[in-house]
């Protein structure tokens, strides 16, 4: 996701807020501050929302990497797509349902509980909390319902995705669902140039993510048929245990990597990373070894598919994945970096 900032992270997901956000909020600012407090707790609710999503994930040992939040909604990335259609729907009715839930407490809480705000004297247009919790209750229930709209990448068009893939191939249910959600942004863009401007603007985000999205999901799909030995480095620089650090950047930069492959006697020992060697200084870096470092036991096997290697990258944070057969586990055939990811890449646009 371009133009997003990380503010914080909850559960070890990173949360981005994207730039529209904040534009939004300056723009809302200059006019009101009653709707630049609606703004502010929206997007409170906006990341319980996406927090629905990954708490759904995390049930199915799904990896959440960002969370990144806009005015209309937010965008839970997630390592990989679900298996099993049924996942998927869960995991995208969750954040309606919880926005639901939540417009629901609010409209009660409103009938309820009618409590002057502190500073209504000093702000006129506010008279009471209840409207407050009011128009609160009424965002959560347009934004879990927005996000029910069947056009992709709304949860709506997640939830026709995965019932459509319980008929078809994933890739044939997201260029379907895809479709519709082009048609509806196109739809509501030309609607809003006559009657709403913040209709267009939506019409476009969709159309937008519907497009980005099917290319990464169906570019995703076809590189699963990717294998790791048709994009790896059958040439392998690797150094022993007892090489010192500066010996071992020699080796990375003569052989353009950024990790450092270790072996010993033929047999595969470990990775140590660029950022465990940085972390000594430069003139300690000629006394210490290799084997003194801590090292990732990591691999992957030859026919495995090249996205496994690219969520080992993704999860130990490294750019360098050693190749073993399955017979041979302790013996290096090749390596995978992130240029063959790269590789893989164009391989899987060429076979859609």
């Amino acid at each position: 996701m371009k133009y997003s900032f990380k503010i914080g992270s909850v559960w070890g997901i990173p949360v981005e807020l994207h730039i529209t956000f904040i534009l939004l909020l300056i723009i809302v600012a200059f006019f009101s501050a009653y709707y630049f407090l609606l703004i502010v707790c929206l997007f409170f609710f906006v990341t319980i929302h996406e927090l629905s999503h990954s708490t759904v994930a995390k049930h199915y040992n799904i990896k959440v990497r960002k969370i990144v939040l806009y005015p209309i909604g937010g965008v839970s990335e997630i390592e990989e797509i679900p298996e099993k259609p049924g996942i998927e729907w869960r995991m995208a009715a969750a954040g309606p349902l919880v926005s639901f839930a939540i417009g629901l407490f609010l409209l009660a809480l409103d009938q309820l509980i009618p409590i002057k705000l502190p500073f209504a004297e000093a702000l006129p247009f506010v008279a009471t909390a209840r409207t407050l919790i009011y128009d609160l209750a009424i965002l959560n229930l347009i934004l879990g319902g927005f996000n029910l709209i069947p056009a992709f990448p709304m949860d709506g068009g997640r939830i026709l995705r995965a019932l459509l893939a319980e008929k078809m191939k994933f890739s044939d249910a997201t260029k379907y669902a895809a479709f519709i959600g082009k048609i509806l942004g196109i739809l509501m863009a030309l609607f809003g140039i006559w009657y709403n401007l913040w209709l267009v603007i939506i019409g476009i985000f969709i159309y937008i993510g519907a497009t980005e999205e099917t290319e990464s999901t169906i570019i995703s799909t076809t590189m699963a048929r990717v294998r790791v030995k048709d994009v790896m480095y059958s040439e392998v620089a690797s150094v022993k245990p007892e090489t010192t650090l500066s010996e071992a950047l020699e080796v990375m930069f003569k052989a353009r990597y950024h990790d450092v492959l270790v072996e010993k006697d033929g047999v595969f020992q470990g990775i140590v990373t660029w950022n465990e060697i940085m972390k000594i200084k430069p003139e300690q870096r000629i006394q210490l070894r290799v084997e003194q470092l801590p090292m990732k036991q990591i691999s992957v096997f030859s026919d495995e598919s090249i996205l496994e290697a690219y969520k080992i990258m993704l999860r130990e944070k490294i750019d360098l994945v050693p190749v073993v057969e399955r017979e041979t586990p302790g013996k290096v055939v090749g390596v995978v970096t992130s240029e063959s990811v790269a590789y893989a890449y164009e391989k899987a646009k060429a076979l859609r």
